[in-house]
């Protein structure tokens, strides 16, 4: 079974109360969702402490989601579902993710 790591960096738009919603909708409504995608092993949260990123973004979150599956074009249809709940305090416009699979030894 191939196993995969996708990263998602976002944050929070910039209006009153934004951070706190983004948190708890992240928290309490997004991460449950995804973790319950048949496939998906783990979901983990950090605040970004520093970074180097091209351009002038650096996002103050990164998930990372750990995938194990034999059909991950299934479980990316599921995780798009997922995103289209999103919270209007999410900032799509400065998100980004990463999918990656492991390299077979």
């Amino acid at each position: 079974m191939a196993r995969y790591m996708l990263f998602a960096l976002n944050g929070p738009t910039d209006g009153p109360g934004d951070e706190a919603e983004y948190t708890r909708w992240y928290d309490e409504v997004h991460v449950p969702a995804i973790e319950a995608i048949d496939g998906v092993t783990s979901a983990r949260r950090f605040k970004v402490l520093r970074g180097k990123m091209p351009g002038d973004s650096l996002w103050p979150y990164l998930t990372v989601y750990e995938i194990e599956t034999d059909n991950m074009a299934a479980v990316s249809g599921e995780l798009a579902k997922v995103m289209e709940m999103s919270t209007p305090t999410l900032d799509r416009s400065q998100s980004a993710h990463m999918l990656s699979v492991e390299i077979d030894k």
